[in-house]
C-alpha cells in the first residue's frame, strides 16, 4: 500500500517519523496517562476518566453543515492530548482538501491549538489515509493522529479498524477518525461521537462566546452513552458544560382547566 502514495509523500512522512522518534527516544513521559480528559467532569466520568489512549475514536457530523464543528471538536481533543515535545498529525485526502480546504492555521491558533506542533499530510487515495494513520499511530512522538475520510468510503471496515486500534495500542497513541458522513459500518472504534454546532453564548463582557457543540456519544465500548452541550474555552484549552441559555419554560396557565373536562369525558 505505501507504493500507492506519491513518492515524495512517502519519503516526507517516513523522514518526519524518523526525526520525531530520534528526538523522542524511549517511552512517552506521560505514559501513565491512559486517558485524554475533556475537562468536562460529566463527560469524563461517563468515559471512566476520559477518552482512552491506545485506541481510535470516531467523530461524525450530524449533518453536512456540522463538519466544521466535528473538525473543531477533533482539534480541541488534540489540544487536550498535546505534549510540549510531541506533534499532532493531520491526514487529509486530496479530494476533501479540494472540497473543503486545509485546516485554517490562524483560526486554530486563536482557538488555543499549538499550530507549531501540527504536521499536515495530504494523500491521493483513502487507502493511503488508512496506511499513513496506521504508521503514525505506532510512533510515540505523536500525541494525536487525526485522519479525515470523505463520505461513502468503504475502507474503514472491522478488519481495517482493528489494525488501526492495534497500531494505536503499540504506540499508546490517540487516534481520531473524522468522517464526512454519518452512515457507517461496524468497526473497532472505542467511542463514536455525533457532533453538531450549537449557538455560542456571549462572554461575561457581552462579546462573542467560544465555540459550542452538541455532543452525542452514541457508542462507548466500556460504559454508557450520553448527550451534552459543551463550549470550548480557548485560553484554558478545555471543554466545559455550557450553561442553559435561559430559564425553564412556564407551564400553560390553562392546562389544569383543560385536563378536567378530558378526564370526565374518559
Amino acid at each position: 500500500m505505501p507504493s500507492a502514495l506519491a513518492a515524495e509523500g512517502v519519503a516526507s512522512l517516513k523522514q518526519a517519523i524518523a526525526a520525531i522518534e530520534a528526538a523522542y527516544p524511549g517511552k512517552r513521559r506521560d505514559s501513565a496517562r491512559v486517558h485524554v480528559e475533556t475537562g468536562a467532569s460529566a463527560i469524563d466520568e461517563t468515559l471512566g476518566g476520559g477518552l482512552m489512549r491506545g485506541a481510535i475514536h470516531e467523530l461524525l457530523p450530524r449533518t453536512a453543515q456540522d463538519l466544521t464543528a466535528a473538525a473543531g471538536f477533533a482539534f480541541g481533543l488534540a489540544a487536550r492530548a498535546g505534549h510540549p515535545t510531541q506533534h499532532t498529525l493531520y491526514i487529509q485526502h486530496d479530494f476533501t482538501q479540494t472540497e473543503i480546504g486545509r485546516p485554517y492555521l490562524p483560526g486554530l491558533k486563536l482557538s488555543g491549538f499549538d499550530t507549531a506542533s501540527l504536521i499536515y499530510l495530504h494523500v491521493p487515495r483513502v487507502e493511503d489515509v488508512v496506511w499513513a494513520m496506521g504508521e503514525a499511530l505506532k510512533c510515540r512522538g505523536f500525541s494525536a493522529v487525526i485522519a479525515e475520510f470523505p463520505a461513502n468510503t468503504r475502507v474503514l471496515d472491522l478488519t481495517m479498524t482493528r489494525r488501526l486500534a492495534l497500531a494505536a495500542q503499540e504506540g499508546l497513541n490517540f487516534g481520531l477518525v473524522l468522517r464526512h458522513a454519518s452512515g457507517i459500518e461496524p468497526n473497532a472504534a472505542t467511542t463514536r461521537w455525533q457532533i453538531a454546532a450549537a449557538p455560542s453564548l456571549p462572554d461575561r463582557f457581552g462579546g462573542i462566546g467560544g465555540p459550542s457543540f452538541h455532543l452525542d456519544l452514541v457508542k462507548n465500548r466500556f460504559g454508557p452513552s450520553g448527550q451534552w452541550r459543551v463550549e470550548w474555552q480557548s485560553h484554558e484549552r478545555t471543554f466545559a458544560i455550557a450553561p442553559l441559555s435561559g430559564g425553564l419554560a412556564r407551564p400553560f396557565a390553562d392546562r389544569p382547566h383543560r385536563a378536567r373536562p378530558f378526564a370526565k369525558a374518559v
